[in-house]
């Protein structure tokens, strides 16, 4: 659902100045991934926002730290990013996309995991989102 409210905003908003917006968010979700991977919930954790860590913790019935390990996530490396106002987008490599909001302290993750969905209401299945 807020996959798909990004992509509202991206559809209608003006694509952010420079590149280094879109880097910034292109190290955050390379870095969520590499904490996933690497087995490190505490470090994946505080890359998402409050609601979507609270939302996984919902979901799931565990904390953060626990949870955020057992999902089913695809890629390593950032193929495309894209800064939309205070919104990102990051495609990675192995076909997921990760959406982030941008917060005072920097980039935060909303969904991740998230994949295209052709013919269905909703563009994007994410397996993380808030």
């Amino acid at each position: 659902m807020r996959a798909l409210l990004l992509l509202a905003l991206a559809g209608v908003a003006v694509a952010g100045c420079g590149t280094d917006r879109a880097e910034d968010a292109a190290r955050v979700a390379e870095g969520f991934y590499a904490a996933v991977a690497e087995e490190d919930g505490r470090r994946a954790c505080r890359q998402l926002t409050p609601g979507t860590a609270s939302q996984l913790e919902k979901d799931e019935g565990k904390p953060c730290e626990e949870a955020v390990l057992a999902l089913s996530l695809s890629g390593e490396r950032a193929a495309d990013s894209a800064v939309y106002v205070t919104a990102a987008k990051v495609d990675l490599d192995a076909g997921d996309s990760v959406f982030l909001d941008e917060a005072p302290g920097g980039w935060k993750i909303a969904a991740a995991g998230c994949r295209p969905q052709p013919g269905e209401e909703a563009p994007y299945d994410c397996e993380l989102d808030s």
